[in-house]
């Protein structure tokens, strides 16, 4: 379920009727391949959507689009790159903080080396809490800072030194539970439901249901 905004024709404010269903039509083409899990064709609408697009509402739900087809593709810069441009829009501004946090947490989980790892996670907590400041009751973005903040805690422990004497080195880096549960948690749940990722507004005859429809996790 993609950002769509209500009433496109109007925000888009294109020169000709042309213009206008054009724009229209993009949209809701990616929108539909994106729900129908093509996101490379989700991704190919888009990027045809922003050519004609000038700046605003619409511009910045199309951008928002494109970087969650990204994410989906697991193009995790591509994602935190739109992610992070954060636009005007009180709300939109608040999902891309949370999406980013997602897209970085990511991003540490497939990163081998031990300090991009852990620089990716302090930029997820540092997303994660930007959401919660403006809205302290935000559940989704609460249970997700808790889990990348123990994550990270796990992965900063100190190695114990090796017992002399004891000649039992087995699985000297294998890493404890809590490890594999956080990226198994962090993965299962965006596989579960993509379209979930992001948020429903009013199509043409629907009204738009529920309130934070959007998260995933």
């Amino acid at each position: 379920m993609l950002l769509i905004p209500l009433l496109l024709i109007v925000l888009a404010a294109a020169p000709s009727v042309p213009g206008l269903f054009r724009e229209y039509r993009l949209m809701q083409e990616g929108c539909g391949y994106f729900d129908s899990r093509s996101y490379r064709l989700a991704e190919t609408k888009f990027l045809e959507l922003l050519r004609f697009l000038p700046e605003g509402d619409g511009y910045a739900a199309a951008t928002f689009n494109l970087a969650c087809t990204y994410y989906m593709q697991g193009k995790y810069s591509q994602a935190a790159a739109l992610f992070s441009r954060k636009p005007d829009n009180r709300e939109l501004k608040q999902k891309s903080l949370y999406n980013e946090g997602n897209t970085l947490a990511m991003t540490a989980l497939l990163s081998k080396e031990k300090n991009q790892k852990t620089a990716f996670l302090r930029n997820a907590l540092d997303r994660f809490r930007s959401v919660l400041i403006a809205d302290p009751k935000d559940g989704e973005a609460k249970i997700n800072y808790e889990i990348v903040q123990r994550y990270l805690q796990e992965l900063e422990r100190p190695v114990p030194p090796p017992t002399s004497g004891s000649g039992d080195q087995k699985n000297p880096q294998q890493p404890s539970g809590i490890n594999q549960n956080v990226a198994e948690r962090l993965l299962e749940k965006v596989q579960a439901d993509e379209s979930s990722l992001m948020q429903q507004l009013p199509r043409q005859g629907k009204t738009e249901t529920g309130g934070k429809n959007d998260k995933d996790w």
